[in-house]
């Protein structure tokens, strides 16, 4: 009985101290969110009056150069280099003797090398008279400048702060490149030459790997989320390595903000598999067209941290600031922010006091672990996975140290309060349970029938805006039950889940139902299916109608039903897929029979027609002229019913095909006896072999014949002038047989349909135009494959391959 009461003791105490840490946390974050409200107000302010002089100060320093000019590598909106600049503003703010400028690069904007160079005349023709007496670099990108300055300004002292260790050709950052090995150029080197000193702010790329993998012990993909920065492209890079080398069986991909729009990151992002993929946050800069001009867009990763994610980002920087802010991003391995803008602050000021840059040793920021405790709970990440040493922001207390003398003195009165409610407990609990399971049983029957029929009942609730639904499984991957296998979500997030080329048609819909311009809706539309891969889509059909509407006619409820309708829709895609394949066929046949008919028809004529003048002829000459055009017709029918008879024969599948083997330098020379005559005059008809005279091959004589005589034979047709050289090269797996002919060529706009059937690209030479498509069809009977090259005015060459095949 005693260990009943403890057990009852600590659940009372367990429900207690969550319902304090929910109440008191969603107290704290409106109070977080008020004091960071406070604080932008603030920056703002200051940043205005520092920028903000009197026209006093501003003749004063007319004559005087600027102390420090920082120049950042990004945009005013950046977080890294904002907090920075914030940092140095409040802590050199009561220093009047220091004046500060800023300057932003928008390097992602500089994509050629003439942006730079007026980017270059810009700055130095407006510090050309006011040159500053330090310079603060944040990011790689500034040491384009190095020189510059040093041309222009002297000595100056740099201060550089970036995240990589060394500089690459003016190149690699205009277009986005990583650096090669070869080319990267050490900070420190660069140190006695060019009066700098270095803060290198670290990714700590393994160390987050390793804590993701830590965290997520049954991880199996890792994405990295960045941009076209050079920062980010590096990153990109060394995760590849690292993963490579330490992580062989992990599977990675690199999400730019180059090469994806924040829609299409939010939708793959949303569906991936929480426990198996690691998310890694670097930043999400991207490059939009304003009025004319391209700008750098810095504030879009707001909305991506703030997004409802199944998954947590882990961030790579501490310039994510956000790691107290923003829902998605729950820590990670970073350095200490505060510390890193403390070392620039003292860089500063020994400048300021006359100490040279080089002088100054390097900052080289240690690693911490950081995690924001409520996030991370949310998100089903246990603390005690945490490596030692991890700070947890806005951990709560825990309920005994809040209250622990009070526990004490209520102990006693809240046992015997519990015992006297743990009898009418366990009466209530056993009535609730005959109730619960009825209702259970009532529901699960109900779900089975709708499961049967892919049938899914919900309704929106207008004023709310969620829609609430019944599923066995919810749309959203992991979300919990409002009730027994019935869940809610918001329609925003709903509409994220729809197809893009799907979204913006029901957005209307939805918009039109809100303002009472349609009563009712019936739309079929693409869903992401979430427990698929991210190509597999389900289609749906949704039909629904107003049920409510408040007093002056305004909708307030829309109740209907989803249908999938994925088998429907197959089934008619097939069944438009055989009607078009049955008219095209149709269309095939009507095509051929005109052409055969046509075919036909031009030797016939002329074999009747001259027939007929022969009979009334009388001069000998013209009667062996009329009897070798008739001999002629006779010979390109006789061809075209070959033909035909080959084609139908093929394409029935009742290709004979004889194997044997044989040698192939005696059956190739055979041709050349055939073609000679058939040459026209100043044309020699060249055969190269390409092994020795006694080389046997195994395949099937007759048609080997039939391919290379007639490509030998559209070769002399169509050369009057040069040569033919036929012959063919041994390779590791098949032969390579040609016909190259110095004639007239094809052009290059009619290559692509020489193996169409009864195409002639010369009306006036003899031949069917069925020739080129039976080779074809043989050749792709016999396992090989079929090409042509040509130059007009130049020539072509036909070329085959057939398998080496052994002798069976």
């Amino acid at each position: 009985m005693k260990k009943i009461l403890i057990a009852e003791l600590k659940i009372f105490f367990w429900r207690t101290n969550y319902y304090y840490y929910v109440f008191f946390r969603k107290l704290d974050y409106a109070i977080m969110r008020i004091l960071l409200y406070i604080k932008y107000l603030f920056l703002i302010i200051l940043l205005y009056l520092s920028s903000s002089v009197s026209a006093e100060d501003k003749n004063k320093r007319e004559n005087t150069s600027t102390d420090l000019l920082i120049i950042s590598s990004y945009v005013s909106g950046a977080p890294w280099s904002q907090t920075i600049i914030s940092h140095i503003m409040q802590k050199e703010y009561d220093r009047r003797n220091i004046s500060m400028k800023v300057e932003y690069m928008n390097i992602l904007t500089i994509e050629t090398p003439e942006i730079l160079r007026q980017y270059k005349e810009n700055l130095f023709s407006t510090y050309g008279e006011n040159p500053p007496k330090a310079v603060l670099m944040l990011g790689n990108a500034p040491l384009l400048l190095r020189d510059d300055m040093r041309k222009h300004w002297g000595d100056v002292s740099l201060i550089v702060c970036a995240e990589s260790e060394y500089v690459g050709p003016d190149t690699t950052y205009i277009y986005n490149q990583i650096v090669p090995k070869q080319n990267r150029i050490s900070l420190k080197d660069l140190r006695e030459e060019y009066n700098m000193t270095f803060l290198q702010a670290h990714s700590f790329i393994p160390q987050n790997i390793q804590l993701i993998h830590r965290m997520l012990p049954g991880m199996k993909s890792l994405l990295l989320i960045g941009d076209q920065t050079d920062r980010d492209i590096d990153y990109d890079q060394q995760v590849r390595e690292f993963i490579r080398t330490k992580y062989p069986d992990l599977s990675y991909k690199y999400l730019s903000a180059g090469s994806w729009s924040s829609d299409q990151l939010l939708d793959t992002l949303r569906q991936v598999s929480p426990k198996e993929t690691g998310i890694l946050f670097a930043s999400w800069f991207h490059k939009r067209m304003f009025a004319g001009n391209m700008v750098l867009m810095a504030n879009s990763y707001k909305v991506i941290a703030n997004s409802s994610m199944p998954s947590p980002f882990f961030a790579l920087s501490a310039s994510l600031s956000s790691i107290e802010e923003d829902g998605n991003i729950i820590g990670g391995c970073v350095y200490d922010m505060d510390l890193y803008c403390e070392g620039i602050v003292k860089a500063i000021d020994a400048i300021v006091d006359g100490k040279q840059a080089r002088g100054i040793a390097l900052y080289d920021p240690k690693p911490v672990v950081i995690f924001n405790y409520p996030y991370m709970v949310d998100f089903g990440l246990l603390p005690e996975n945490c490596p030692a040493g991890t700070i947890f922001l806005n951990a709560p207390p825990t309920f005994m140290q809040k209250y622990q003398s009070s526990i004490a003195v209520g102990g006693v009165s809240l046992l015997l309060i519990v015992l006297f409610f743990q009898l009418r407990r366990n009466k209530i609990l056993e009535r609730l349970q005959q109730v619960e399971q009825n209702q259970r049983f009532t529901h699960t029957k109900l779900a089975m029938a709708l499961e049967v029929v892919d049938l899914l009942p919900w309704q929106w609730d207008l004023l709310t805006d969620e829609i609430t639904y019944s599923s066995y499984t919810p749309i959203e991957p992991g979300k919990e039950a409002i009730s027994e296998m019935t869940y809610s979500i918001g329609m925003q997030d709903y509409l994220t889940h729809i197809c893009e080329e799907d979204r913006e048609r029901l957005r209307q819909v939805f918009q039109d139902i809100r303002s009472n311009k349609i009563k009712e809706l019936r739309e079929e539309f693409r869903i992401h299916r979430h427990d698929a891969m991210e190509q597999d889509i389900d289609w749906m059909e949704a039909r629904g109608f107003v049920e409510e509407y408040d007093d002056k006619g305004k909708p307030l409820m829309v109740v209907g039903s989803s249908l999938f309708i994925t088998e429907r829709k197959a089934a008619e895609r097939e069944l438009i897929a055989a009607k078009e394949h049955a008219e095209e066929s149709n269309r095939l046949k009507s095509a051929f029979l005109a052409n055969i008919s046509h075919e036909i028809r031009t030797p016939l004529n002329a074999i009747i027609g001259f027939s007929s003048i022969l009979t009334m002829t009388e001069d000998e000459e013209e009667k062996k002229e009329y009897v070798s055009i008739i001999e002629k017709n006779n010979g390109i029918l006789l061809q075209l019913i070959n033909d035909v008879l080959d084609l139908s024969k093929i394409e029935a599948g009742a290709l004979d095909l004889h194997y044997s083997e044989f040698e192939l330098n005696e059956i190739l020379i055979t041709l050349k006896e055939v073609i000679d005559s058939r040459l026209q005059d100043g044309v020699e008809l060249i055969f190269e072999p390409g092994m020795h005279d006694n080389y046997l091959v195994f395949s099937d004589q007759n048609r080997l014949q039939q391919l290379v005589l007639n490509f030998l034979t559209n070769a002399s047709k169509f050369t009057s002038s040069g040569s033919i050289r036929y012959g063919y090269e041994v390779r590791e797996k098949d032969i390579y047989y040609y016909v190259t002919d110095t004639g007239t060529g094809i052009p290059e706009d009619k290559l692509h349909l020489i193996f169409e059937r009864f195409i002639k690209l010369d009306s006036f030479k003899q031949g069917t135009g069925l020739g080129l498509p039976i080779c074809q069809l043989i050749i792709q009977n016999m396992g090989g494959e079929i090409g042509v090259k040509s130059t007009l005015g130049k020539g072509s060459t036909f070329w085959f391959t057939l398998p080496l095949k052994l002798e069976q």
